[in-house]
């Protein structure tokens, strides 16, 4: 290929590099809208047109009639409000609801809700290390729900319920 060749098709891709950038030809170009905060480790998203359920991956927040329920609630409606929306899916739960890591701009909800006491690390799903180091010490610090002496996991919560 001679030197003007050469030149001539660096300039177009240049140009096609430009143009995918400027037009973001290939990308998904809407963002995640909040549709509804069912509580704080479960939100239906709205993405072009299409809604997206998602639990939080991970992570049980207290259930309904449980302490901390509404904070925890209130603190994934109010993050998810903050900035871009992102997941990183890891499954889809029997619900059909995508099970995803989520981040709003750069702060992982997850660990959040766990770093604030308003969740626990769901060990049964989850074998996560960072997820583990946080509720450990959030316990050890009294923090959120762990300022009860005697907190009842979700888990243990729903299946009393029964």
């Amino acid at each position: 290929m001679n030197r003007k060749n050469a030149l001539f098709t660096l300039l177009l891709i240049l140009i096609a590099v430009f143009a995918a950038q400027f037009f973001n030809i290939g990308k998904d170009s809407e963002e995640y809208r909040v549709m509804r905060v069912a509580d704080g480790d479960s939100f239906s998203l709205m993405k072009n047109r299409t809604e997206v359920k998602v639990r939080l991956y991970g992570i049980d927040c207290p259930e309904r009639k449980q302490p901390f329920n509404k904070k925890a609630g209130k603190f994934t409606r109010t993050m998810l409000q903050k900035g871009k929306i992102e997941l990183t899916k890891v499954d889809l739960d029997r619900y059909g609801r995508t099970v995803a890591w989520v981040f709003v701009d750069s702060l992982n909800l997850n660990e959040e809700l766990v770093r604030r006491g308003l969740a626990w690390h769901y060990k049964h799903h989850s074998n996560d290390t960072s997820l583990a180091r946080l509720e450990k010490n959030a316990r050890l610090n009294k923090t959120g729900l762990w300022s009860d002496p005697h907190p009842i996991a979700p888990w243990e919560f729903r299946k009393q319920k029964r």
